[in-house]
């Protein structure tokens, strides 16, 4: 896994672009996957940073169970189809699972990375992340209809279906841990399967300011990747103070 920083979008773009060009002359075609988080954190889901109360396989299907049973009203007004779009409800609200979210769009990846939404939580440490992941079309080979979340055996990566707008926006995608990394708490940047395939990119805080200003002028901003009224006032807060 290769590491490197940069400090501003030109250099950001560069970098992707030349690792694209790599990609593409070694006969891969697919979209680079980004992710961008604002501490040096391994690649790892909620579920597996918290401790369960008792086994971490049955406490995950009571997760779901409960997610399902509690507040049908709020939940199927989503109009979901199966426990895919129950994950994928639940990521999005907050729910521990084993998905991690990705996104096909860098930009957005660095805003996530270099924009604390809540700015009286101080950044942790003198970096932020993006993980670029250069997939590959064997990633992706997982059968959503004929295999239930909790039965994947070998991480993959996955496109959910969209049932809620900010998924749209912000060009979704979930990595999903296999059971058994799930069980052992294994990093996906440790996987044999990812490792070679991972750039770790740093943005050093110092930079920060400048780069959310510059993300703003090619319409990325808080409004843009939260489509909602809580989106909109992280903006204007974001835009009129300090």
């Amino acid at each position: 896994m290769e590491t490197i920083e940069v400090d501003n979008i030109e250099d950001f773009l560069r970098l992707i672009k030349a690792r694209k060009a790599e990609s593409t002359a070694a006969g891969n075609c697919e979209d680079f996957l980004f992710r961008g988080q604002v501490m040096d954190s391994p690649l790892l889901p909620k579920i597996c940073r918290l401790r369960a109360k008792g086994d971490i396989l049955e406490t995950e299907r009571k997760l779901l169970s409960e997610f399902k049973r509690t507040n049908p009203l709020l939940i199927e007004q989503l109009r979901p189809m199966d426990d895919w779009d129950y994950l994928t409800l639940g990521q999005h609200f907050g729910l521990p699972t084993r998905l991690l979210d990705w996104t096909n769009n860098a930009l957005t990846a660095l805003w996530f990375a270099t924009s604390n939404i809540d700015t009286y939580i101080p950044v942790a440490g003198d970096h932020a992340i993006v993980w670029l992941l250069m997939a590959e079309r064997e990633d992706f080979n997982l059968d959503l209809e004929t295999t239930h979340p909790f039965d994947v055996a070998q991480t993959k990566l996955i496109r959910p279906r969209i049932i809620k707008q900010r998924i749209n926006n912000q060009s979704g995608v979930f990595s999903v841990l296999s059971t058994s990394d799930l069980e052992e708490k294994r990093f996906m940047n440790e996987s044999d399967s990812y490792n070679r395939k991972l750039v770790k990119i740093k943005i050093p805080e110092a930079s920060f300011a400048d780069i959310r200003n510059d993300l703003n002028t090619v319409g990325v901003n808080a409004f843009t990747i939260f489509p909602e009224l809580e989106g909109l006032c992280s903006y204007l807060q974001w835009r009129y103070f300090d």
